[in-house]
């Protein structure tokens, strides 16, 4: 069977995701195999104690795209929720009040980020035996360590609840 990029239009978008999400899935692996199995133990040219990865540009290259894709991902999603926003304010779709779930989801993000900003410190560290003392950077840094894992459990939650939906689903059949 050849692709065609027209079963693309007529495919879930669940049904998409999961496809991205294995084949995502399958170059990480493919990526972290060849890191960690062909030339990890190779010895740093200048200290000897210290490894030099033959894959490491690789695996760096590989994060940056990841990290590119998802932020053009994110300002096109971004894009398409505010002109949606605009459309759809206080509209109910199946019963379902969207224009206050948005609403909810933008809230709770700004408290969690606030909850991060204040949980995050700019205490001087020793790392090394360098002193890093810039509290500014010391904060975002924090802030954004604690904003990934409040998200990511959130995520997790959120993964565990539609796992039960589906049983639920499932068993009312």
């Amino acid at each position: 069977m050849k692709w065609k990029w027209s079963h693309l239009k007529t495919m879930s978008t669940e049904r998409i995701s999961q496809r991205v999400l294995y084949v995502l899935t399958g170059l990480a692996v493919v990526v972290f195999g060849l890191f960690y199995l062909i030339g990890f133990d190779r010895p740093f040219d200048d200290d000897s104690n210290f490894n030099a990865p033959l894959f490491t540009d690789l695996l760096m290259v590989y994060a940056a795209i990841l990290l590119v894709g998802t932020l053009v991902l994110a300002g096109l999603a971004m894009v398409k929720t505010v002109k949606m926003m605009r459309a759809t304010e206080n509209k109910v779709v199946n019963n379902i009040p969207v224009g206050r779930i948005r609403r909810y989801g933008i809230i709770a993000l700004g408290v969690v980020i606030l909850l991060s900003l204040v949980l995050s410190s700019g205490n001087p560290m020793t790392i090394n035996g360098h002193v890093f003392d810039d509290f500014v950077a010391l904060r975002v840094a924090d802030l954004l360590i604690y904003t990934s894992l409040f998200l990511l459990l959130a995520a997790i939650a959120a993964v565990i609840f539609g796992m039960t939906r589906y049983r639920r689903e499932n068993q009312l059949k």
